[in-house]
């Protein structure tokens, strides 16, 4: 059994789990938070908008959701409908939320 990490929408403040395992994102360095959305192709391309209005692409580096801190924020890949295993998809800003035990 996969365990739940809590993640929370730093827009909404809305708090939700995720398997351990759940697909994540570096956030890159010019990202538009405002935006907060970043979509991954089957190629492993992500592709966002920047600060500047522009758009950027990059070959993405998955890592799970395990691999995270608490408090960090990153790319979390949003799953209604989809294999737990496809990488791509889209990706929302959200931050490690620490463990309520």
């Amino acid at each position: 059994m996969l365990r739940m990490i809590s993640i929370q929408n730093p827009a909404s403040g809305e708090v939700v789990s995720r398997p351990s395992d759940t697909f994540t994102l570096d956030v890159p360095p010019d990202f538009d938070r405002s935006n907060g959305v970043v979509a991954v192709d089957a190629r492993s391309h992500a592709h966002y908008t920047a600060m500047d209005g522009k758009n950027r692409a990059y070959t993405a580096l998955t890592r799970p959701l395990s691999w995270r801190v608490h408090g960090e924020e990153c790319l979390v890949a949003d799953r209604p409908g989809r294999p737990p295993s496809a990488f791509a998809g889209t990706y929302r800003l959200r931050a490690i939320k620490p463990r309520a035990d």
